[in-house]
């Protein structure tokens, strides 16, 4: 299977469950694609199936923080139609639920499955 996972890449429960769920996967064959805002930490070396799309969060001077969800949203969108993938695992609740959500209402086909 092509599977993306959507997680925070930090050191804490999520992001380490995550990244070590992705290693699982892709040691059984499948090919994983973590899409996230920087390479997950527990993925630190090179592992075969394994590939990582960096959400490019632009500055915006009119809001105090960047616009994570709809760039996410976005990325998501990108990955799922340039590598076809058949799921998507979404890691952790918000902002990461919304997105997919949004990203899932843009494809409007079954592009994958949203988990």
């Amino acid at each position: 299977m092509r599977i993306g996972i959507v997680c925070y890449p930090t050191f804490g429960g999520s992001g380490v469950l995550a990244t070590e769920l992705g290693k699982a996967l892709a040691q059984k064959g499948h090919q994983v694609h973590f899409i996230t805002y920087q390479q997950p930490v527990r993925l630190s070396a090179f592992v075969p199936n394994i590939f990582y799309h960096e959400v490019q969060v632009p500055t915006y001077p009119l809001f105090d923080f960047p616009p994570y969800e709809t760039t996410l949203a976005s990325t998501m969108v990108n990955v799922i139609k340039t590598n076809n993938l058949d799921l998507l695992h979404v890691h952790y609740a918000i902002p990461h639920a919304s997105a997919a959500y949004m990203a899932k209402k843009y494809c409007r086909r079954k592009a994958a499955t949203f988990l």
